[in-house]
């Protein structure tokens, strides 16, 4: 065992760059072999890529989260207030594998599902909203932007944000009058808002679908130009 090792380690650079292109074109060509249906080849690079995805999360997680805070646990006491705390949280959380005191994880879960919509909350409304409401407030003015076609496509285009975000927003108002008699003006024009907001929602859902479309084909075609490549190395030096 030994020995292999030290053959491992004493590989030349190329030799090691084409090992890695020969692992790598063909766990390629086991995850593209899916579109036969599902096979052992597939599965294989499936659970590589499960296994190794795992592996280097917990590594992650050791190396940059836990095993620097434990180290400044056990060699500066002040912060026994602060991480102590955590690291108790954190053994209660394992309690929940254990039947007869699995009831103390719900304190940790608590807290992590409290915190976790507050900070997703917060990141809303700071991150999301109130930046979508500030770039709102624009001019509608052709002159404010150039002369000719420029400013009025520039116009159009700060109306056609003002527009969306409006409607967007008015399509969660969910209060409605319950007798139909009782609608009035300003809800009618809220409904056509409504309406109007729906198909806003549904061309942005259209947008990313696409950029996720096309994200999806560009990664296939650096995939296939890299296959190529390797095919036409592997042609030429078979030759």
């Amino acid at each position: 065992m030994q020995t292999v090792i030290n053959a491992l380690v004493h590989l030349s650079p190329a030799t090691v760059e084409a090992v890695g292109i020969w692992f790598a074109a063909l766990l390629t060509l086991a995850v593209l072999s899916f579109i036969l249906g599902d096979n052992p080849f597939f599965r294989l690079a499936e659970y590589l890529f499960v296994g190794i995805a795992a592996g280097y999360a917990a590594s992650l997680a050791w190396s940059n989260v836990l095993w620097p805070r434990l180290r400044l646990l056990l060699t500066d006491p002040g912060t026994w207030w602060y991480y102590g705390l955590f690291f108790a949280l954190g053994m209660c959380l394992l309690a929940r594998g254990i039947k007869p005191i699995s009831a103390l994880g719900n304190l940790p879960l608590g807290v992590l599902f409290g915190t976790g919509a507050a900070l997703a909350l917060g990141g809303v409304i700071t991150g999301t909203l109130v930046p979508q409401l500030q770039v709102s407030f624009l001019s509608l003015s052709p002159a404010d932007y150039g002369q000719g076609l420029i400013g009025w496509a520039h116009a159009i285009d700060a109306l056609l944000l003002v527009v969306g975000t409006i409607t967007v927003l008015s399509v969660f108002h969910f209060s409605a009058p319950e007798d139909e008699t009782h609608k009035g003006i300003g809800y009618r024009l809220l409904e056509i808002l409504q309406g109007t907001g729906r198909k806003v929602i549904m061309i942005g859902f259209g947008a990313l679908l696409a950029g996720a479309t096309l994200s999806f084909f560009a990664i296939l075609k650096s995939r296939l130009v890299f296959l190529y490549d390797w095919l036409a190395r592997f042609v030429n030096v078979g030759l």
